[in-house]
């Protein structure tokens, strides 16, 4: 018995959860866009700083990589998501996490437009292992 206001029962299955913390963050993305940006941060440009065309002119081949599909990012969000480690207590073979993405319908990689846009955006949002 309650007075009408019921919280939905918790995700116990770690992919649901995983699925609902996606769908939460695509919802906030949306109304994010829609609010008026007051001071958006500054922008690092080639101009910055003298290392950065030679570091881009090596990235000319990671990104032919990224765009056809060679080499594939993962999202941090799918590693930091609540219940990952029940899921995925190690790191799996890119076809088995292929797999997964495919039959659970989540994202576990990025697209290779978001892929090579992370590389590109000089904030440090790639890293390798």
């Amino acid at each position: 018995m309650g007075c009408g206001m019921s919280k939905p029962a918790a995700a116990t299955d770690p992919w649901q959860r995983l699925a609902m913390l996606e769908e939460a963050k695509r919802a906030s993305a949306t109304a994010a866009a829609s609010l008026p940006i007051s001071s958006p941060l500054p922008k690092l440009t080639a101009a910055d700083h003298k290392g950065i065309p030679l570091l881009a002119a090596l990235d000319k081949q990671l990104v032919a990589a990224l765009r056809s599909g060679a080499i594939k990012l993962l999202r941090a969000e799918f590693l930091r998501a609540d219940g990952s480690e029940a899921v995925l207590p190690e790191l799996l073979r890119r076809q088995e996490l292929e797999q997964m993405e495919k039959e659970r319908g989540i994202r576990i990689f990025l697209t290779p437009e978001e892929a090579v846009a992370a590389l590109r955006s000089l904030s440090r949002e790639v890293a390798g292992l």
